[in-house]
């Protein structure tokens, strides 16, 4: 286990340093150790961590697999947080992948290919299953950053007024929680999201509350 957790912070160290082919082989000896020790919960946590690396990597369909191995894993276990982490890596996952193969940027929001589409739907289904989660378990923080990429793929989707149920729900957590970036986030994105409703006043009024600090 001593072994188990060098592989780990090794593998973040170079994850947070952006060497993230030295931090997937690094995960990859963890996920390994774990399943040679039968460690059912290293394997879920070394899949995870893996999970995350292949997906800055551009290996989408790796990461998929990992990410559900992830999910699976903490299901039998019974780990709600785990699965709550897995649900939300596998939206993520599913988000950059549907933005890449779109090159956001190019596209007007919902004027995607249909695989774009199928991808970000996909985020929108792992994103909900992690808001139901986490709602059931009381955390708020949690909630908060589901409802923020819940906006955002939406958004991405043309689903504009359910963008902005969403990203009414982030704000309202952000003012409660006093997270003043997410509360900036959220204003910004609500402005963006009426503009395209053409509710150019509801716009306006999010964009003159975006804090200034």
């Amino acid at each position: 286990r001593t072994l188990s957790a060098i592989y780990s912070q090794l593998g973040n160290a170079y994850f947070y340093l952006g060497d993230y082919s030295n931090a997937m082989q690094y995960h990859k000896h963890d996920l390994t150790l774990a399943r040679t020790m039968n460690d059912k919960l290293g394997e879920a946590k070394a899949s995870g961590n893996l999970g995350n690396t292949l997906k800055v990597m551009g290996k989408f369909n790796e990461a998929i697999q990992c990410c559900k191995s992830h999910l699976a894993i903490s299901r039998a276990l019974g780990d709600r947080l785990s699965e709550g982490r897995a649900l939300y890596n596998l939206g993520n996952v599913y988000h950059a992948q549907g933005k890449q193969l779109g090159r956001v940027g190019q596209n007007d929001p919902g004027h995607f290919p249909q695989e774009v589409r199928d991808c970000l739907m996909q985020a929108v289904a792992y994103y909900e299953e992690n808001l139901e989660l986490m709602r059931s378990l009381g955390d708020r923080q949690a909630m908060g950053r589901a409802c923020g990429n819940l906006g955002n793929t939406c958004y991405l989707l043309g689903d504009f007024a359910r963008a902005i149920r969403y990203h009414t729900e982030r704000l309202r957590i952000a003012q409660e929680v006093r997270d003043r970036a997410a509360e900036r986030r959220a204003n910004s994105n609500l402005g963006n999201s009426h503009i395209f409703l053409g509710q150019f006043e509801n716009a306006a009024e999010h964009y003159k509350s975006v804090p200034t600090k």
